[in-house]
């Protein structure tokens, strides 16, 4: 388990020069599980927030079909579909 402070900074001025102070407003508890996978809780108690953080995971480009949009595996798995083969998952083997 790892810990890290959460910080904003804050700039002041001390003898004429600018200066920044960051002032903790939270903490990050990091958590390696037995699987290697890695799981992180932020708190900030300054608005009530407890909440766990996720990788950002790119998103799929989503294109315009005749009934709207949809991903290409979307389009792939009705492509499938509409030839009457089954799904990948389907098959036991």
């Amino acid at each position: 388990m790892k810990k890290y402070n959460i910080s904003k900074p804050e700039k002041y001025i001390k003898d004429g020069q600018e200066k920044t102070f960051w002032a903790n407003i939270g903490t990050m508890t990091e958590f390696e599980k037995q699987d290697g996978s890695i799981s992180r809780i932020i708190e900030i108690p300054a608005i009530s927030l407890k909440a766990n953080v996720f990788p950002q995971e790119p998103k799929e480009p989503r294109i315009k079909t005749e009934e709207g949009e949809a991903t290409p595996a979307e389009i792939a798995r009705q492509e499938r579909k509409d030839n009457g083969e089954p799904e990948p998952s389907d098959i036991p083997f």
